[in-house]
C-alpha cells in the first residue's frame, strides 16, 4: 500500500517547491501568429483511450480547434508513444535529430510525461482493488522526475527560445481502485502534478492543469476499471484546459512594463498564486495579509490532503476562507500556535523572514543581526540572518532592518522568489 506522507514539509517538499526562477511568461504569446503545434509525452499526447485505441486524444482536439479559428499551421505528435516516461522523452531529444528540427520549427509544444515513472514502480491487484507501491521509491522517483523535466525544458529552450511551453497534469487514474485506498492515491497524484508544475515553473513552462475538471471521482471520464486512460470526453477536457491556458492573458494594469517585481508577479498570476481584481489590478505596493500568505505557500509546497487538526485559532473558524492553508502550515510548524491568528493584519517584514526561512529550510550563519532596530535575544534573529546570509532582504539606509514594517505583495513575491532558489542551492 502506498504509505502517507509525513505531515507538514518535508525535504522532499522543498526540492519541489521549485515554483519559481527565472520566469518569462509565454501563455498569450502563442496566440499571436499562426501556431506550430508538437505534442511530446506518454500515451494521454499520443491520444491512447479507455478501448486500449489510438484514437483523437486531447493534442488532436487542441489541434483541431486551432485550426478552426484559423490559427494552425502545422501540427505533430509523431514523437508522442504510449509507455513513455520523463527518461524517455528526455533521451530521444538528445537523440534523435528529427525531434530537434521538429522543436526548432515549433511555436507551440505540449509534453505530457511522468505518470508512467511512477507507474513502472506499482504493482495493481485489479481483484483486490488495490495498488502496492514501494513507499521508499516514491522520493527518489519524483525528484528524477522533477530533475528530468528541467533538462528537458532546459533542452527545448535552447533548441527553441522563443517556444511557449505547455505542461500537462494529470487526472486521478484510479477510481476504480479500493475506497480505502483511494486518499492515497489521490494524494499522490496531486503531490505529482505539484512535482510538475514546480519543475515547469523553474524554465518558464506553464503548467496545465487538468485534475480539477475531472474529480476525485472521474467514472464519467475514464469508464473502464482495466484501464487508467480517458474517453473521447476525457481528452475533451484535457483540450478545454490546454486552450484555456494558452488563450489567458493575464496582465496587471497596475503592473508597468519594466516594474522591479514584474518577473516575480508575473509568476505568481500564471501559477494562480496571485489573482487580478475586477479592474484587472495586482497592487504590488498593497501590504499582504498573513491569510494571503498561508494560501500562497500552501498552493505552492506538495503537503498531504489529511485534514489538519483544528490550530484553535478564535479568529480563524472553520469557515474562513483560509482555514485549511492556515491549519495546514500550522501543522507543518510555519505559524506558530496562538491565541489569535490575526488573518487580515499585515504580513511585517520578520514575520516574512520567518515563514520563508521555515518554508525553504534555509540556514543562517549564527551571527547577531547588525540592525538598529534588532536587540540582542530577539526572537526573529535567526530568521533575519537567514535572509542576509542568502542575500534574500536588505536593511534600510537608515541602518534599520524593519521588523515591524508591512510586506507588500510585490514584496514577499520578490523574496519567495529568491528565498526558493537559494532553498536549492
Amino acid at each position: 500500500m502506498v504509505n502517507r506522507c509525513k505531515k507538514g514539509l518535508s525535504s522532499l517538499s522543498i526540492i519541489f517547491i521549485l515554483l519559481l526562477g527565472l520566469i518569462t511568461s509565454p501563455a498569450s504569446a502563442a496566440m499571436e501568429e499562426s501556431i506550430r503545434y508538437l505534442a511530446l509525452g506518454d500515451s494521454l499526447a499520443a491520444g491512447m483511450t479507455s478501448d486500449k485505441q489510438i484514437s483523437l486524444g486531447y493534442s488532436d482536439m487542441a489541434a483541431e480547434h486551432l485550426k478552426g479559428q484559423g490559427l494552425l499551421d502545422t501540427y505533430s505528435k509523431a514523437f508522442a508513444v504510449p509507455g513513455y516516461t520523463t527518461e524517455n522523452v528526455l533521451s530521444d531529444l538528445t537523440e534523435k535529430e528529427e525531434l530537434k528540427a521538429a522543436i526548432k520549427q515549433a511555436n507551440v509544444i505540449t509534453i505530457s510525461a511522468g505518470a508512467n515513472d511512477l507507474l513502472k514502480e506499482a504493482k495493481i491487484d485489479r481483484e483486490k482493488g488495490t495498488l502496492n507501491i514501494d513507499p521508499a521509491t516514491i522520493k527518489p522517483t519524483l525528484q528524477s522526475i522533477a530533475a528530468n523535466y528541467i533538462k528537458i525544458l532546459q533542452t527545448i529552450k535552447e533548441l527553441n527560445p522563443e517556444a511557449a511551453v505547455y505542461v500537462m497534469g494529470y487526472y486521478f487514474p484510479f477510481p476504480y481502485l479500493s475506497d480505502v485506498q483511494k486518499p492515497q492515491l489521490i494524494e499522490l497524484t496531486q503531490t505529482l502534478n505539484k512535482t510538475i508544475q514546480a519543475a515547469s515553473a523553474t524554465k518558464g513552462a506553464t503548467f496545465v492543469s487538468v485534475y480539477e475538471k475531472f474529480g476525485d471521482d472521474p467514472k464519467p471520464y475514464v469508464p473502464n476499471p482495466e484501464d487508467i486512460h480517458p474517453n473521447l470526453e476525457g481528452y475533451k477536457l484535457m483540450s478545454e484546459a490546454l486552450l484555456e491556458s494558452m488563450a489567458k492573458s493575464k496582465q496587471a494594469a497596475d503592473l508597468p512594463e519594466g516594474h522591479w517585481a514584474e518577473k516575480e508577479l508575473n509568476l505568481f498570476l500564471d501559477n494562480n498564486l496571485f489573482q487580478l481584481d475586477e479592474k484587472g489590478n495586482i497592487h504590488p505596493g498593497k501590504a499582504i495579509t498573513r491569510a494571503e500568505v498561508a494560501g500562497v505557500l500552501y498552493k505552492s509546497i506538495p503537503m498531504t490532503q489529511s485534514l489538519p487538526a483544528n490550530p484553535g485559532f478564535k479568529d480563524v473558524p472553520e469557515s474562513h476562507p483560509a482555514y485549511m492553508a492556515i491549519a495546514k502550515l500550522t501543522e507543518a510548524g510555519i505559524f506558530a500556535k496562538s491565541e489569535y491568528f490575526n488573518p487580515d493584519a499585515p504580513l511585517t517584514r520578520v514575520q516574512m523572514a520567518k515563514v520563508l526561512t521555515l518554508t525553504f529550510q534555509l540556514k543562517d550563519d549564527g551571527m547577531q543581526p547588525r540592525y538598529s532596530d534588532i536587540p540582542k535575544d530577539y526572537w526573529g534573529s535567526r530568521f533575519i540572518s537567514a535572509m542576509t546570509v542568502n542575500e534574500l532582504m536588505y536593511g534600510h539606509p537608515n541602518g534599520t532592518f524593519g521588523v515591524n514594517d508591512a510586506a507588500t505583495r510585490a514584496q514577499f513575491a520578490v523574496v519567495m522568489v529568491r528565498a526558493a532558489e537559494a532553498g536549492l542551492n
